[in-house]
């Protein structure tokens, strides 16, 4: 097989390069747009901490078994502070089922962060990915929930869990309000989908409210704000100089790009998020930034120095060992699922893998 790939690559190289000149890669300017720049490691003592979540599942015939993780890491002068938080536990088959477990490692992950930047003196927290794309992405059960239903659900319930949300526990809090709901709604499921995308938003807004601690950092992005391109600004940048330095900010006002909230609305249709890119070391990855706040240039050039002088191979080590810390493996999976006792039970007609 590998063999008639390699014969295969030879004879299409030609062609598929002819493709690739067709798409325009090497023609975009990128000169307005990006400064090669010297990043020094910053002199300042900076609290740094990095944050990252994990979320995995085993599906059974009657049920899907599922395990999240949530770490939070601060580097201080005695050493690495670590703040864990993790959760198990089944959920019925239903076509929302994907969407549903990824709000909540989204809410794990966001909790867990305001957890430790409440509990230690944190200057800046690092998150891996977009937070702007959690906040402004559709959730596809509104859409079939019947507008009575939503109000219901946040005339009755909306305050109790506001009140629950203080005491800043660690948890998908929407599931202590689960039996008065199947009692009282006939989609159940649907309408606890609402109360825990609310339940969403309510801590995204919480954590929006220390903005200028947070950094959302990604390894990737199809993003094409810059060039409005067939090909990312992360690819154009990347061929344009393979120097340290950073792209000139853009701004995006959460106004323009979402309808209106259920809950906060007015406050998080206020802010601006910066975004940019960078490469913090010459010849490594770039790196796309996200701040939800109106940064300047001079912001940015000191928020990198900053996140340099904790890093290697041009990404933050503390990030990097956050991601690897939380992982949750097939196999811890099935570890899990024999210390539940799923394997007992299960025989081969409750496996459904």
């Amino acid at each position: 097989m590998l063999d008639s790939l390699y014969e295969k690559a030879l004879k299409k190289r030609e062609l598929v390069n002819q493709k690739l000149d067709q798409i325009g890669y090497f023609k975009v300017d990128a000169s307005q747009h990006w400064a090669d720049y010297y990043i020094g490691e910053s002199s300042l003592n900076t609290n740094i901490a990095a944050g990252d979540g994990s979320i995995n599942k085993r599906k059974f015939l009657p049920f899907i078994f599922y395990a999240i993780g949530a770490e939070g890491i601060l580097s201080t002068d005695n050493g690495l502070k670590r703040i864990e938080s993790s959760e198990i536990d089944i959920i019925a088959h239903h076509k929302y089922v994907e969407d549903r477990l990824r709000n909540y490692m989204g809410i794990f992950e966001i909790k867990n962060a305001l957890k430790m930047i409440d509990n230690h003196e944190v200057d800046l927290f690092l998150f891996d990915g977009s937070i702007l794309g959690n906040l402004i992405r559709p959730f596809p059960i509104e859409k079939e929930v019947k507008e009575q239903v939503k109000e219901s659900i946040r005339e009755k319930y909306l305050a109790l869990l506001e009140e629950e949300l203080k005491n800043s526990n660690v948890e998908i809090t929407s599931t202590k309000f689960e039996k008065k709901i199947t009692n009282e709604f006939e989609d159940s499921t649907e309408a606890m989908i609402y109360l825990e995308n609310l339940e969403n938003i309510l801590v995204i807004s919480e954590l929006m409210e220390k903005n200028k601690k947070i950094v959302a950092i990604s390894k990737t992005s199809f993003s094409t704000e810059y060039f409005n391109s067939k090909i990312p600004d992360m690819a154009i940048f990347d061929m344009y100089s393979k120097k340290q330095g950073y792209s000139k900010p853009r701004y995006s006002d959460v106004s323009e790009v979402k309808r209106d909230f259920p809950v906060r609305n007015n406050f998080l249709k206020s802010l601006t998020f910066t975004i940019f890119y960078a490469r913090l070391e010459d010849y490594k990855n770039i790196l796309k930034f996200e701040l939800p706040y109106h940064a300047t240039e001079e912001n940015i050039k000191k928020l990198l120095k900053d996140i340099k002088k904790i890093s290697a191979e041009g990404y933050p080590l503390l990030l990097k060992k956050a991601h690897n810390d939380v992982v949750i493996r097939k196999n811890d999976l099935e570890n899990l699922s024999k210390i539940m006792g799923f394997q007992e039970k299960r025989g081969r007609e409750m496996l459904n893998e």
